[in-house]
């Protein structure tokens, strides 16, 4: 039975008694937050009125296999951003009045159809979005801008390691639930990549020194560390758990060069002053192909 509330908000809403809004539903981790937080404001930047609609984090607030937690971060990473939060009304009649599936979403691919963005409140925008590159790019540089003040002071201490390393690179290993052929990421990164990323770096950089960023770091010092490349120029970061992901970002964004595996983070962080004389590698994968139009030097192994 619908609450008086809900009729009486609907009623309003499809009457236009009360402003049309757009609200965009957050999910996952802080790059999925980032990403559609960026959609929102593709909106809000031509005079929408936008909300966020933030109840997975209070229903799910897990990865896929719900082995790890999944916190809304967005603020804690970029505190200076406009934010509106949706009501538990608003998202119950605009899901079942005005929902628009995204053209990103499995089982509902749309490649290369951007109509989304010529939506009109109101519009309540699930599933997932893929943008233009141009247009997601020029935002992305737009909207975030780290603040030294988000680290707590173990991380800051390691960020000004990092900056006084001449040749960092940051290593992603996500494990979790990409430790297996996932529709959005395709297959996992097979220890061959890893293997080959870091030859790569051997031999490109005089000094390469690898700080390595993972949500299974047991796994990764046990199972992969000991079939790498590498003579001790190695830094597992411990410092923090999947409810801190916004740190590891930080941190691996200050790195001078990124391995990326499959997932966003090692990507994303590579975005933060990317430059000509980075290199990123990448998982040679048709998923990860739609990078080469986002970053300067991809190297795809």
């Amino acid at each position: 039975m619908r609450s008086l509330d809900y009729e009486i908000y609907k009623v309003l809403t499809m009457g236009k008694l009360i402003p049309s809004k757009v609200v965009v539903s957050l999910d996952g981790g802080i790059c999925s937050q980032m990403h559609q937080y960026l959609l929102g404001q593709c909106f809000a930047e031509k005079g929408k009125s936008v909300y966020y609609d933030l109840s997975f984090f209070e229903e799910w607030g897990s990865d896929l296999d719900r082995r790890f937690v999944r916190n809304f971060d967005l603020l804690k990473a970029f505190p200076y951003l406009s934010f509106k939060k949706a009501s538990k009304v608003m998202i119950r009649v605009y899901k079942r009045k005005f929902f628009y599936l995204g053209n990103n979403t499995e089982g509902h691919l749309r490649i290369g159809d951007y109509s989304f963005l010529q939506c009109t409140a109101p519009v309540y925008l699930g599933g997932y979005y893929q943008m233009p590159s141009e247009l997601w790019l020029g935002k992305f540089r737009q909207l975030f801008k780290w603040n030294s003040c988000i680290l707590d002071k173990q991380n800051e201490m390691l960020c000004n390691e990092i900056m006084n390393q001449p040749y960092s690179v940051a290593v992603h290993v996500r494990r979790g639930d990409l430790r297996k052929e996932v529709f959005a990421y395709g297959k996992p990164a097979t220890l061959t990549y890893f293997q080959k990323a870091i030859q790569f770096f051997n031999d490109k950089l005089k000094m390469p020194f690898f700080y390595f960023f993972s949500d299974e770091q047991d796994w990764v010092t046990k199972e992969l560390i000991p079939q790498l490349p590498l003579s001790g120029n190695f830094q597992i970061v411990d410092l923090n758990g999947s409810d801190k992901g916004y740190m590891d970002l930080c941190l691996v964004s200050y790195c001078k060069h990124q391995i990326t595996s499959k997932g966003t983070l090692g990507k994303y962080g590579a975005l933060f002053g990317d430059n000509p004389e980075k290199y990123v590698t990448l998982c040679d994968d048709v998923t990860e192909y739609n990078w080469k139009e986002l970053l300067m030097n991809p190297i795809y192994l």
